[in-house]
């Protein structure tokens, strides 16, 4: 293929899709800064508080003396940690007096209350809890309720009776479990992926598995880059657009621009002249070995991740002790609430994240870096690309660099995208499972 203009397209590309990613992290940032004027929970603070809640539950009342007291101090510091804004402090008072089993005192409430005039109404429905023992149910508890979430249910328990006391602390010990279950299991996955790490970089020395992108031109590079670019835009800017303009649609239309931005960023090379075969071959569009070697592949790609991931949360902990800021994603608003929403994410998670954005990402961004840089530095870039356009915020940006990495090396170890589908969705899985089982 010859298409004119591609070094050209290739500039633009690039130019496009770093305007692309700053638009998109001005906007996250503004988002997690602002949130608008309603307050809604924060589902950090409120799943530290339920795991807090949730380890007392399970010691019970067998730690006494001077070590509970310390103890009491370290998960209260853990609690403080995710807390930002005026909302949070109320709630750190609520979590404080669930852990000491001493209501805060009525002043510290009051300090709050005239720091911030949203926050009056709180402390009114906080003192008329107490005052009728947690037996609230008008609209000022609704309102109370969908401000603060699982911690306005806490603050209701505290002033309410030994079942509703009971509620919350099976709901806190589920979490608990949960958090410390997932933990174990991490560590074992990540000790056996040290093992599947070190295997294959010692076949990888001795020859016996090839790493290696097949070379495109940088004709065919800039052509992957526009396709690219055309997706990224196609996949911010119109949904964006519709939420400036108010513009009312069904719940499912809201899908609706990224099919579209997909199915036109994909065919973009087909448009400029590529052949059919070529294409599903630079896109990794094929079933490589066979499709389940190619996802036995995936799985050992995604376990070979593990000890990686853990330098990459390393590395978030820095970011979030330097800027206070705690890697969050909107995902986890739906698996904190009730419904078919939650098989909705779980259905996005699993099959349309791992299909889409591999195709696009692994498919087009990294071989088109690729086309132009050296292999090694285009999946570096494409990874910090992927990385930032998730919401998760800066500090999330090392872990997910690792993940997107890993998925490289698998499109350059198998050349398909199977094994990289394999592992996304392997990853986002278990993600999605342990949301299930700590809310």
């Amino acid at each position: 293929m010859s298409p004119r203009f591609s070094r050209l397209g290739a500039l633009l590309a690039v130019c496009v899709i770093v305007a692309c990613v700053v638009f998109v992290v001005r906007k996250q940032s503004e988002n997690r800064a602002g949130g608008g004027a309603e307050v809604h929970p924060n589902r950090m603070l409120e799943l530290m508080a339920r795991y807090v809640v949730g380890v007392q539950g399970l010691m019970g009342d067998n730690a006494l003396g001077e070590w509970q007291s310390n103890f009491d101090e370290k998960l209260m510091e853990n609690v403080v940690k995710v807390s930002r804004g005026k909302a949070d402090e109320l709630r750190v008072l609520i979590v404080e007096g669930s852990v000491t089993h001493v209501w805060p005192a009525k002043a510290k409430f009051d300090a709050l209350a005239a720091k911030d005039v949203d926050l009056q109404a709180d402390v009114a429905t906080l003192e008329r809890m107490r005052a009728m023992n947690g037996e609230v149910q008008d609209e000022a508890w609704t309102k109370f309720r969908r401000r603060h979430g699982w911690i306005a249910e806490l603050a209701r328990a505290q002033t309410g009776n030994d079942e509703a006391k009971r509620t919350v602390a099976q709901q806190g010990m589920k979490t608990a479990v949960a958090l410390i279950g997932f933990s174990l299991l991490g560590m074992c996955l990540a000790a056996g992926g040290l093992g599947v790490l070190i295997f294959g970089f010692v076949r990888w020395r001795s020859g016996k598995i090839s790493l290696t992108l097949a070379m495109r031109s940088r004709v065919e590079g800039g052509v992957l880059l526009e396709g690219f670019t055309i997706f990224l835009v196609l996949f911010v800017f119109p949904p964006w657009l519709l939420r400036v303009l108010s513009v009312p649609l069904p719940g499912w239309a809201a899908y609706g621009p990224a099919l579209i931005a997909l199915f036109t960023g994909m065919t973009w090379p087909l448009l400029r002249g590529m052949s059919r075969f070529h294409w599903r071959e630079v896109l990794g569009l094929h079933r490589g070995q066979g499709l389940w070697r190619e996802m036995g592949a995936g799985v050992l790609g995604w376990l070979a991740s593990l000890p990686l991931l853990v330098v990459g949360m390393i590395a978030a902990s820095w970011i979030m002790k330097l800027t206070g800021e705690f890697p969050s994603h909107p995902i986890v608003e739906v698996f904190a609430g009730n419904g078919w929403a939650k098989f909705g994410a779980i259905l996005l998670a699993v099959v349309w994240a791992p299909i889409s954005e591999e195709i696009m990402f692994r498919g087009m961004l990294f071989p088109g870096l690729s086309a132009w840089l050296r292999w090694l530095l285009g999946m570096v870039l494409g990874a910090f690309v992927f990385a930032v356009v998730h919401p998760q915020g800066w500090a999330g940006v090392p872990a997910i660099m690792v993940l997107a990495c890993s998925f490289s090396f698998l499109r350059i170890w198998r050349q398909s995208l199977i094994a990289p589908m394999t592992a996304h969705a392997l990853n986002n899985g278990i993600m999605c499972v342990a949301m299930l089982l700590l809310w």
